[in-house]
């Protein structure tokens, strides 16, 4: 038996800090690409123009947000120079040609889970009226 899996406990899908942390690491690299295709920025503007964006739902971490960025730039959908601002040195990226197609690309899919999403509550609340009108509720 392997230990190392039966020693990891199993998330609780019940819990919504479960589904929210996952929207979250999953929407963050999305939010990325989307304050960019705006205007170009600095790796802190990016951290506050997205938790600004999602109203808070997906704020990511300098942490989290300057190795995306790095990513981003290595596989050419960013690109970056160095500029003065405030005072401060500050590398300030902006999206590429390529860039711009990732995030229209993103856009693309995420509106088709969202489609997916919307219709399967959908069913699953018809399901539950139904349910509530045989038990008589």
């Amino acid at each position: 038996m392997n230990t190392a899996r039966s020693n990891r406990r199993a998330p609780d899908y019940s819990d919504p800090a479960y589904w929210r942390g996952t929207i979250k690491m999953s929407l963050s690299k999305f939010f990325v690409l989307s304050v960019l295709h705006r205007q170009p920025m600095h790796g802190y503007e990016v951290v506050q123009a997205v938790a600004r964006s999602t109203h808070g739902c997906c704020s990511p971490s300098e942490g989290t947000v300057y190795p995306v960025l790095n990513e981003f730039e290595a596989g050419g959908y960013l690109e970056s120079e160095t500029a003065v601002v405030q005072g401060r040195e500050r590398k300030i990226y902006s999206l590429t040609d390529k860039g711009r197609q990732a995030f229209q690309v993103a856009v693309d899919a995420w509106l088709e889970a969202t489609d997916c999403i919307v219709a399967s509550k959908r069913v699953a609340d018809a399901s539950s009226k139904s349910k509530g009108a045989a038990s008589g509720d």
